[in-house]
């Protein structure tokens, strides 16, 4: 079965100047927003780690079970029901993640308000673009983390069904193409989410270079 994990996330910056920028400016404020979602990120990066560690303990128990013959199905069962609580922690930390990412995606909604406050047509142009691109790596992260679920659910059955005494090969082997499409689409929402990230990583900077916001 295939696996994978995606880890690309938003970089915080921190403030040093604002030049000619006075308090509570439109770019001030837009700053503080784009700081405060990566902040409420922070719980996505946190599970990254744990459910790459799951990952890849699930798929040691895969390969130990292939290695196994039927003589001995106890054992097959003992390692199927660790697969499967493997699975029940995964779903519970891709549920925070996508808790996190709804809250961070809150937050950043108030970038609006302060877009149409900003008089330099430039700074607005590229404001709506770091907006625009946000909103879709939002909506790449619901696709994925769906993706991702089904992929697990996928698996899920298919440790059921290793527990099963009367499991035909035929079976199996559906049940294991299910996965590895499930894996693939996922695979490819992953890169699309990477891109998305890596692109508003850029136009981040972008503005704030624009609006002479000095940051590391």
């Amino acid at each position: 079965m295939s696996k994978f994990r995606f880890a690309f996330v938003l970089g915080a910056a921190i403030f040093i100047l604002m030049g000619c920028i006075g308090g509570d400016s439109p770019e001030e404020n837009i700053y503080n927003v784009l700081e405060e979602t990566v902040a409420k990120e922070e719980q996505y990066v946190e599970v990254q780690k744990p459910i790459q560690g799951l990952e890849k303990k699930e798929k040691e128990i895969y390969s130990e079970i292939m290695n196994l013959g039927m003589k001995e199905f106890d054992k097959i069962v003992k390692l199927s029901d660790d697969a499967l609580k493997n699975i029940s922690e995964r779903t519970n930390y891709i549920e925070k993640e996508r808790k996190a990412m709804k809250e961070a995606k809150e937050t950043f909604s108030d970038l609006n308000g302060f877009i149409t406050e900003l008089d330099d047509k430039k700074l607005k142009d590229e404001a709506g673009k770091l907006e625009d691109t946000m909103k879709d790596r939002y909506k790449l992260h619901k696709e994925l983390t769906d993706s991702y679920l089904d992929a697990l659910s996928k698996d899920k059955k298919l440790y059921e069904l290793f527990k099963n005494k009367e499991l035909t090969m035929e079976e199996m082997e559906k049940q294991i193409t299910s996965i590895n499409e499930a894996y693939e689409k996922t695979i490819e929402l992953n890169k699309e989410f990477n891109t998305s990230t890596e692109q508003y990583n850029n136009l981040k900077q972008g503005f704030y270079s624009t609006a002479g916001i000095e940051v590391e």
